[in-house]
Parts: C-alpha cells; structure tokens; sequence
C-alpha cells in the first residue's frame, strides 16, 4: 500500500476537481430548479418536474453514458459539433446535472420551512427583493439546507468513483490499470488504499460542512442575542 500510494497522489487533484466544479456548478443550478418551482413558473416549473423526476429515478451510470456518447448525438442534429467531447466534461456536466436535480429538493423544503409571515413582514417594511434574500431567506435557509447539502456532496463524491467508465484515469481508472498490469494481483492492496483516500476526502468535506454549521450557528445566536 506504501508503495502505491504516490501514484494515486498524482491523480487525486482530476478527482478534486470534477468534484469541486460540480458542486459548486450543481448548486447553482439547483437554486435556479428551486426558484422556478417555488414560483410556479409557467411551463418551466412542469419541466423541472419531469427534469428531476427522470434525473432521480435512473442510475447516475446510465445519466454518464447518455452525456458522453449521446449528447454529441443530439448536438449534431441541430449542426452543432460536439464530436470532441472530452470525458472530463462530459462527467462534469453529468454530475452538474445530477446533483443540481438532488439539492433542488433540499433547498427547496428548506425554503418552504420559512414562515410566510416574515415574508410579508419584510414586505410591509419595504425591502428590495435582494434584500430580503440576503436579510431574511438565506440566513434561515442555511442551517436548515446544510445536512442535506453535506450527504448531497458525499454522494457526489461517491458518484465520482464511476467516471473512470468512459475513460478517465482517476483514482478508480488507476487502480484498475494497477491491478490489470499486476495481472490481478494484490487486489486487496490496491482497493483498500483507494477506499481510505475516499474516507479522508469524505472526511475533509464533513469537516467543512460542520464548520459552516457551527458557524451559522453561532451567527443566528448572535443575531438573537441582539434582538
């Protein structure tokens, strides 16, 4: 395990970015889902339905295969070449995509937790929209939406362990290429060594998580406080 670890080292960093670019990507979208649905928007809010309904009820497998080999299908139908597309891409939109569809509908509850009296309250005293969001919507919906974006971010690590499948050299792409040069042996080895690099990243990622936590925490008894 001692001797392979540096080699897994220098393929961490493809992993950390697919990940970190489809969180933060996939969470704007999933605020984007979350506002469309929340107001009703004429034929948007009914697509959005059918977009999280078929993203959530078919394997993330089957959602990657899709964008990578058909997406540059149906792109060439309307004359736009996207031949080329690479699977870093590729996978990247797929879990963009994917995750905006799952945080949608954490976001979306914890919206709906927020009283409608203050809704109106701040209405009553004059608040801009940008405001109001920033004074009343989000500082609420933070703590309550943290849980669930922090299992939202370790399945999205987890989902990453299969882009390897359309050719990614990864910490999955590499360890099959280890065992496949070594024949098939040390097996053990080499599995054991990337399941305890997925541990300290899922560590790494719920101490962060628990960090914004304690520190919106520690803001709303402030603000209490005050009041």
């Amino acid at each position: 395990m001692l001797e392979i670890l540096p080699q897994f080292l220098s393929v961490i960093p493809i992993t950390l970015m697919i990940i970190v670019v489809s969180a933060v990507l996939g969470l704007l979208l999933s605020v984007i889902v979350t506002t469309i649905k929340i107001q009703k928007v004429k034929y948007l809010s009914p697509l959005m339905d059918v977009y999280i309904s078929f993203t959530r009820s078919t394997p993330i497998l089957l959602q990657l295969f899709l964008v990578y080999y058909g997406l540059p299908v149906l792109l060439s139908a309307v004359g736009i070449n996207m031949s080329n597309l690479s699977a870093v891409l590729a996978s990247i939109i797929t879990l963009i995509v994917y995750n905006g569809a799952y945080l949608s509908e954490v976001l979306r509850p914890a919206y709906l937790a927020i009283d409608k009296g203050q809704h109106e309250a701040a209405d009553s005293f004059g608040f801009t929209p940008f405001k109001k969001l920033t004074r009343i919507i989000i500082p609420q919906v933070t703590p309550i939406a943290l849980p669930g974006i922090g299992n939202a971010i370790i399945y999205l690590i987890h989902d990453t362990s299969l882009v390897f499948t359309i050719g990614i050299i990864d910490i999955m792409g590499l360890a099959n290429i280890i065992i496949s040069n070594n024949l098939g042996t040390n097996q053990i080895e080499v599995y054991l060594t990337i399941a305890i690099i997925y541990w300290m990243i899922c560590l790494i990622s719920e101490g962060i998580i628990k960090f914004f936590e304690n520190r919106t925490k520690k803001l709303h008894l402030d603000s209490g406080f005050k009041n």
